[in-house]
């Protein structure tokens, strides 16, 4: 197994993406970056990341190395998976102010909707429900969190929903580009409309996140491109790697 490979198996790799966001829109908007509500949130992404995919795993809807994963090494994740659910619960309720707690609370609802819709609901459900653009809303809405009350103009709500943008296009793409060409969607095409939206409506008030989102979005249309190029292994790290534009903008954020 190549070393770059293990943080996707682990599910490192999305609570590293959802952190920077976070950072990059507290320092944009002017809210408070501190490091218990960092910690929190990589504890309740990784929690979400591994849960979603052992089910997955063990219901046998994944094919991929991070599901055989989940599927070959189980009881050595469950009592880790358990010990960062006791101990990122225990943080939240003690440690986070109660308007961020009570914020996550809300927010956790809407992920025990999104599971059930995805692992419990009939078979028609499952297959109608917008899985990817689900997903992409949610993780948008907790590495924003932090600055929810920080949000005022119409350019704020914008930023929020095409980082949203950005995450089902993660989504959607790492599908489309396991299925080996039996799933079309038009990363390129979408990934051209974020961009150039991010561009025209950011630019005056919100340049920073939005320069981050512009280039994330440049990012995949340049992957959906050489496609053919990479593995679909090196194709998913690259695909999760595309959404680390915040490291180039946080030095001239805030």
């Amino acid at each position: 197994m190549p070393f770059w490979l293990w943080p996707n198996l682990l599910s490192l790799d999305a609570p590293l993406v959802a952190v920077l966001w976070q950072v990059l829109f507290a320092r944009c908007f002017r809210a408070s970056v501190e490091t218990l509500p960092a910690v929190a949130l990589v504890l309740a992404v990784w929690l979400i990341y591994v849960a979603d995919r052992a089910l997955d795993a063990w219901s046998g809807m994944g094919r991929t190395p991070r599901h055989e994963f989940y599927r070959r090494h189980w009881r050595i994740m469950l009592p880790v998976w358990l010990a960062a659910l006791v101990g990122g619960a225990g943080l939240a309720a003690t440690h986070l102010a109660p308007a961020l707690f009570h914020r996550g609370l809300a927010l956790l609802a809407a992920v025990v909707l999104y599971f059930g819709a995805v692992h419990l609901a009939p078979e028609r459900i499952r297959r109608a429900w917008p899985k990817e653009a689900a997903v992409g809303l949610l993780f948008a809405l907790g590495a924003s969190l932090e600055a929810w009350t920080k949000i005022r103009t119409a350019a704020d709500v914008i930023t929020v929903l095409l980082f949203s943008c950005l995450c089902w296009i993660n989504c959607a793409a790492i599908e489309k580009w396991e299925s080996s060409g039996r799933i079309q969607w038009p990363v390129g095409a979408a990934a051209l409309c974020v961009g150039a939206a991010a561009l025209l409506l950011l630019h005056e008030h919100r340049p920073v996140l939005g320069g981050a989102e512009m280039a994330s979005a440049l990012a995949f249309l340049l992957l959906d491109r050489g496609r053919r190029r990479f593995s679909a292994d090196a194709l998913r790290v690259l695909a999760d790697a595309a959404l680390l534009s915040p490291v180039l903008f946080l030095p001239i954020a805030g």
